[in-house]
């Protein structure tokens, strides 16, 4: 009977969880860059479960002439969140990210952001967060349409922990106006385009 057991239960069985990475470039060939970021995530975390199309998007924060592409794919892992927040740093600084040493936001071939790990708060909401202590779910999640576009095409019921709303109401509370629309390519056939 075991034998018969699914890939699916069997990765549920070993505690595993959904979780989301936010990824951007607005640096050279946009694209390529979210290709080779998707093959590195792939290579080290296994397929994803879902993954949105690609979005266009002005700068978030600061002033730049270069827009970004954006994505949201969804994965499952047994990892904490620290251990995902390392392999995404990891892949960022493999594909020749360089972080501005004043912590500013600045143009990136590539940006990977961990949005949420299935229901998970960090810190606790009974602690303040620190200097630099990682954030779950991400706190600017809720105020970016770059991101809640995409992530609800792929995950539109996700109940934000804290907030308690789902993507669609958060997408429909968000105050960000900037332009933000859906590129028409497929991101697994981008090679072919390029």
């Amino acid at each position: 009977m075991e034998s018969q057991l699914t890939m699916e239960s069997q990765l549920t069985m070993v505690g595993t969880r959904e979780f989301a990475v936010g990824l951007g470039s607005n640096l050279g060939n946009r694209a390529e860059w979210l290709f080779q970021a998707c093959q590195w995530l792939e290579s080290v975390l296994g397929e994803p479960v879902a993954a949105s199309s690609v979005w266009e998007s002005e700068p978030w924060g600061y002033a730049s002439p270069n827009p970004y592409l954006n994505q949201v794919m969804i994965f499952r892992s047994d990892k904490d969140a620290m251990e995902l927040l390392a392999i995404l740093m990891k892949v960022e600084k493999h594909m020749g990210r360089v972080r501005p040493l004043d912590g500013g936001m600045a143009d990136r071939c590539i940006d990977l952001d961990l949005l949420w790990v299935d229901q998970e708060i960090l810190p606790s909401v009974s602690e303040p967060p620190s200097e630099g202590q990682l954030r779950v779910p991400h706190p600017r999640l809720h105020l970016r349409r770059f991101v809640l576009e995409p992530l609800a095409e792929i995950r539109p019921e996700w109940t934000h922990p804290v907030m308690g709303l789902t993507v669609m109401e958060l997408l429909q509370q968000c105050q960000d106006q900037g332009p933000v629309r859906r590129v028409d390519f497929e991101i697994d056939t981008m090679a072919e385009i390029l």
